[in-house]
């Protein structure tokens, strides 16, 4: 699917800087149970320079605003490691029958001190870029299915408030 190079549909921009409304409230910690079945794909760049893929469920990502997100990794894993030595992040998500990439930068607030322990980045925007085709929309990008959803989503709570109150 390539970015539409045609005028966007009304209401759309084709880029910006910060995220659509609509995302900022998905990811605003308050609709959890809505969103326990789809992931948002994190790339950064792995220290041989090529794309690291990771998924960021509902309970890791905090919209503070439309320019800025937080997110909760597990503190050894690559995407840490990636994050805290280049900082340079794509998230992808489909979003009103378009794939969204947001392209940012993360600076590391916590590091596993906080509880749960994860490392907490702060994610700075660069850019929104929506990937539309003519020819056909995105219906859904990665799905999960939780085996214990009421175990899993008190954690996503207290993750999402740990996160509130570094906001």
């Amino acid at each position: 699917m390539q970015q539409n190079e045609s005028a966007p549909a009304p209401g759309h921009s084709a880029s910006a800087a910060q995220l659509p409304a609509a995302i900022v409230r998905e990811f605003d910690g308050d609709h959890l149970e809505a969103r326990t079945t789809a992931a948002v794909r994190l790339s950064t760049v792995s220290e041989d320079g090529w794309p690291h893929a990771a998924q960021l469920s509902a309970g890791e990502i905090l919209a503070v605003n439309a320019a800025t997100l937080l997110i909760a990794v597990w503190p050894q894993s690559n995407t840490t490691r990636n994050l805290a030595r280049d900082g340079r992040l794509t998230l992808s998500l489909a979003h009103d029958g378009a794939l969204l990439e947001i392209r940012a930068r993360a600076h590391a607030v916590s590091q596993p001190q906080t509880a749960p322990e994860l490392s907490v980045f702060r994610v700075e925007i660069e850019s929104v870029t929506e990937h539309r085709a003519k020819y056909a929309e995105v219906l859904s990008g990665v799905t999960f299915r939780l085996y214990e959803p009421e175990r899993v989503l008190a954690r996503w709570r207290e993750q999402i408030a740990m996160l509130r109150a570094l906001a």
